[in-house]
């Protein structure tokens, strides 16, 4: 049996057992029964880290140089799973193995995680017998949209649910079922939390543990955390602690409510961590009682590309906010959080929280820099232990070979006494460059046999051979996006042969501190020429400056542009919702009203939700209250905007129409005007002085009839009434894009100004 556990965007130095100040129970006692590795490697992003775990292969190569939601224009962009590359879960699978996936994907294309798929990228299709969780990059703890093989079944509507409670219940019960019917038949189950990504959410039982327990501050939390890692032996005696970059505040610099704001962030995110070590401990306990421990291979990996940085310097109470290039400053996110109920509710279902990125260079000690930032230790060395009692003597042993995340199905293939398929289906198959480190399992000194590899994030880069790194960071930190910086990175400014080098002998200098650059330009030579051949050979090119794929390739505008409804049709994956960014469009609906509230007991008049997407925290409704017909838009929870008719609605058939007129279509985060019409007569206008330019949310999606998830508008009437079903009857819904293209000067104005100035203020 394997058990494959991945926790989601967490750094070398945040658990207990490689000296971190979070209690990680789980992870202390496979490394007490098992072995350490303190040299294990991954891409420095999410969706890259998964498909090459899986595959055995380079990311670029297995097409996701980036995530799923942002798929490019090439070959090592275009984030499609290659049929020419069998994952490690269908080859166990047509060897009489049992597989499941449970928890987050995040491999699927954005724009292909619907009903009608296609669903040969889901994860049925490549290999899993069953898939519980869901598809995107993050979801809410309290409140996910749900995948369940090829179906999206929506928001759980149980009050008391949260993902990882509902993770250990699903991974048991398939357990315990395969094992009732096929006792002999070995498992595979992957086993990767939504934890610790953001949004930042656990029950307050579980953050109340750490009250008080980051007072100190960053600064000197890493200083504790390093001195710990030298005692565990996790770390060599004559390792160095990076210093903190300028990027950082220092943390005596703060002023004192802000230190309390910032230590609350930190005690949430550690308390959230330790659940989902804890769910991980209760699977492994399953495993434990039904007798299979001894045979049960398990891979626990502690983060899949450090802890995120994302959260810009003060945190967020939205981490959308910082993903729709709408930083705030300490003041602006204290207000809000105090309009959201308070400090006490960072941490709940009715924020989306993100910590501070201080505290991520904390979390990644003693290395510098984080996620993204595949350049530097902090982004691509995580911790990972390995049990598997029938084999492993070692027990608690430290293994220090370098290794990388596409070594873990060479690994499990050599384990499970499988060759590598050269042929699947009849389709040839490309190599597997990862390198199986099985013999690590017996030897501690060993040499390593992965060598040699590549490192690549949206332009951050590394090269690696026999002990050095050479590598290159570029001139942007990981939250910075607004235009100016940018733009420094557009095609034909930025040239990848100008950026500065830094060059590391990893094998004496274990914490990346020592500059070597300019005592061996040979090796600086030679590295920068290797890492130019691997980039040819694994379909890095073209070099993509930081975030151009997310920001810096505008689409015009998608074919088909009308988009039609029906009532009843809920939990449309955000990444499938009409878009309606930075531009103008009309949402009709066909109503037959009956006249009355129905059934809930609310004041006279028809009501309920003809359509929603996402919630307050950024998004839209536009529903009937009081037998009115409204509108409100959320921008990123900072603002609610409403209007309302002036009439209400007639009896029986009925059209209602919203329309809004972008003032400057194509420019991101435009203001424009917002009318509502019944039958064809303008009922109200009002004015959004700025939108949202790219998206809503990451993970909630759109309903026709209902609003699922948190509401759009918290003090809704149906907004304690779940399900809110309108009452009455939709008989269709329908977007209406326009047909206006934008021009060559258009899109030039896009990818050079980026995000509107009002959008920025």
């Amino acid at each position: 049996n394997v058990l494959l556990v991945l926790i989601d965007d967490a750094g070398f130095g945040n658990p207990s057992t490689f000296g971190g100040p979070v209690a990680t129970s789980t992870f202390d006692k496979l490394a007490a029964e098992g072995l350490r590795y303190n040299r294990f490697h991954v891409t420095a992003l999410c969706s890259p880290t998964r498909a090459a775990l899986l595959s055995g292969r380079n990311h670029h190569a297995m097409g996701f140089g980036s995530i799923a939601e942002i798929p490019g224009g090439w070959p090592g962009y275009n984030t499609t799973w290659p049929s020419s590359a069998t994952s490690i879960a269908k080859v166990l699978q047509t060897n009489g193995y049992n597989t499941a996936a449970i928890g987050k994907w995040h491999l699927t294309p954005d724009n292909q995680q619907g009903p009608a798929g296609p669903f040969d990228r889901w994860p049925n299709a490549l290999g899993f017998d069953y898939f519980w969780g869901f598809l995107g990059g993050e979801t809410g703890q309290f409140d996910p949209v749900l995948t369940e093989n090829n179906t999206i079944i929506g928001v759980p509507k149980d009050k008391n649910f949260f993902f990882n409670d509902a993770m250990v219940e699903h991974s048991i019960n398939w357990i315990r079922g395969q094992k009732a019917q096929a006792p002999g038949k070995p498992f595979f189950l992957y086993f990767s939390t939504g934890a610790t990504h953001a949004p930042h959410q656990v029950p307050k039982e579980w953050s109340d543990k750490y009250k008080g327990k980051f007072d100190q501050g960053w600064d000197k939390l890493r200083e504790e955390t390093f001195a710990r890692q030298k005692q565990l032996g996790v770390i060599p005696q004559n390792a160095k602690l990076t210093p903190r970059d300028p990027a950082f505040p220092a943390w005596d610099s703060v002023p004192p409510e802000e230190k309390k704001l910032y230590a609350h962030q930190m005690e949430v995110y550690a308390g959230y961590q330790e659940n989902a070590d804890n769910a991980v401990g209760r699977v492994v306990k399953a495993i434990e009682d039904m007798g299979l421990a001894d045979n049960t291979l398990i891979f626990y990996i502690f983060g899949d590309n450090g802890a995120s940085m994302e959260g810009t310097e003060t945190g967020t109470f939205n981490e959308m906010t910082t993903l729709n290039g709408v930083p705030l400053t300490a003041d602006q996110q204290l207000k809000a959080i105090k309009a959201y109920g308070g400090l006490e509710k960072w941490g709940g279902p009715d924020m989306a929280p993100h910590y501070a990125a201080a505290w991520a260079w904390a979390g990644n000690a003693p290395f510098q820099w984080g996620k993204q930032v595949a350049s530097h230790l902090g982004g691509i060395r995580d911790a990972m232990v390995i049990r598997w009692p029938k084999r492993i003597t070692d027990k608690g042993g430290l293994r220090s070979q370098f290794t990388h995340c596409t070594d873990v199905a060479p690994t499990i293939l050599e384990a499970a006494g499988l060759p590598e398929p050269k042929q699947v289906n009849g389709v040839e198959q490309m190599p597997m460059q990862g390198v199986s480190f099985a013999f690590t399992f017996d030897d501690a000194k060993t040499p390593s046999r992965h060598t040699q590899q590549y490192f690549e994030i949206l332009g951050n880069r590394a090269m690696y051979k026999d002990g050095w790194l050479a590598c290159w960071r570029l001139d942007r930190i990981p939250w910075k996006i607004d235009p100016e910086t940018l733009a420094r990175f557009a095609p034909g400014k930025w040239n990848p042969d100008n950026d500065k080098c830094e060059l590391y002998n990893l094998d004496e200098d274990f914490s990346q501190a020592d500059n070597v650059a300019e005592k061996y330009p040979d090796k600086v030579r030679e590295l920068t020429a290797l890492f130019w051949s691997d980039a040819e050979k694994y379909q890095v090119l073209p070099l993509l400056g930081e975030m151009a794929t997310v920001w810096g390739f505008p689409k015009g505008l998608p074919d088909p542009t009308k988009f039609t409804y029906e009532n009843g049709t809920e939990n449309i994956s955000s990444g499938m919702i009409p878009p309606i960014y930075n531009r103008s469009y009309s949402i009709s609906a066909d109503l037959d009203n009956p006249g009355h509230a129905g059934a809930f007991g609310l004041r006279p008049g028809v009501a309920g939700v003809i359509v929603a997407e996402s919630s307050f925290l950024g998004g839209f409704s536009l529903y009937v209250e009081n037998g009115h017909l409204k509108h409100t838009y959320s921008l990123l929870g900072l603002k609610l905007d409403t209007i309302s008719s002036r009439d209400a609605l007639p009896a029986g058939k009925v059209n209602v129409r919203y329309e809004f007129t972008a003032d400057k279509p194509g420019e991101f985060g435009t203001g424009g005007t917002s009318k509502l019409f019944i039958n064809g007569k303008q009922q109200a206008e009002g004015k959004l002085e700025h939108t949202v330019p790219f998206r809503f949310a990451s993970y909630e999606g759109m309903d026709i009839g209902t609003d699922n998830g948190l509401p759009v508008v918290p003090k809704f009437e149906y907004a304690k009434v779940l399900p809110k079903y309108f009452r009455g009857t939709i008989e269709k819904v329908e977007f209406d894009l326009g047909s206006a293209k934008l021009s060559a000067e258009d899109l030039q104005r896009i990818y050079l100004e980026r995000f509107a100035r009002a959008v920025r203020n």
